[in-house]
This record gives structure tokens, sequence and C-alpha cells, in this order.
């Protein structure tokens, strides 16, 4: 099956939306305090908040399964640094960034994922909508889906 996952972040909360065909499934979280990971998930910018989101989000749809093995994932990326990681094009000395991209690929490998990257534009980025909505928009949990 192919999905296509939309995740965004800032220093508060992040988010992610996982399509499969006709269905959406929208789901956000507030990022923890940092004492809780002790002080290894101190997230101080939105780039390090959106990879927490892309690890998450690709997590949290194989737990409920809406991810299976074998899978095709369409990441899609509207930051272009992000993207550069993702792909092996670019570098980061962050401590963060570096394990999320590390499980990422481990959670890939381990379910045999297939991840295409692609990069969108801000504006069709479906989970961004979730960070500022005034209502909830998205899940706060699983419910409905375990």
């Amino acid at each position: 099956m192919e999905h296509d996952i939309f995740f965004d972040g800032n220093v508060k909360e992040y988010s992610w939306s996982i399509k499969t065909n006709d269905k959406v499934a929208d789901q956000i979280r507030e990022h923890p305090p940092a004492f809780r990971s002790g002080g290894k998930l101190d997230i101080k910018n939105n780039e390090e908040s959106r990879f927490v989101a892309l690890h998450v989000g690709i997590y949290w749809g194989l737990g409920v399964n809406i991810i299976k093995n074998n899978d095709v994932v369409n990441v899609m990326c509207d930051s272009k640094i992000m993207f550069e990681i993702m792909t092996g094009a670019e570098k980061i000395d962050n401590d963060i960034i570096n394990d999320k991209v590390y499980f990422i690929n481990q959670l890939t490998n381990l379910r045999k994922l297939k991840l295409n990257y692609q990069l969108i534009e801000s504006k069709e980025n479906i989970a961004t909508k979730h960070l500022f909505g005034e209502d909830d928009t998205a899940g706060r949990d699983s419910k409905g889906y375990v």
C-alpha cells in the first residue's frame, strides 16, 4: 500500500497527517519537558521538531496499523534542509536531528518500508494547520485507531 506523510512542528508541538487513498489520519502532540528524556529532547527550533514529527508519525502509523511492512511511504517535506539531510545530500551537526534520522532509517529497514522523499511547498503541507488551529483539528491520542 502507498501512503503520503505530511508533518510539521514548532518548539511547543508537532503534528503529522498520514494520507492513504481517500482517508487522512491527523495527529498532534506536545513536546514533553526535556527532563523526561534526560535532556536529550530539548527542542530548540522548528527543524528539530519536524524531525521528531516525522519519526513519531511513522512510528505511530506502524503502531496503529495504518502503515504496514513493505509499504511505500511518500515523505512530503516542505523544508529544503530536511529534504537534503534525509536524502543524504547534506550533513548536520545536531544530535537530535541525527538521532531521529538514525531511528527513521532503523524503522525503515526493520519494517522494509520504501520511503520516497518529495520536496513540497509549505502551502501544500496539510499537517501545518493543526499547529495553529484554535479548535482541535487533530487527535491528541490514538483512540479510534487501535
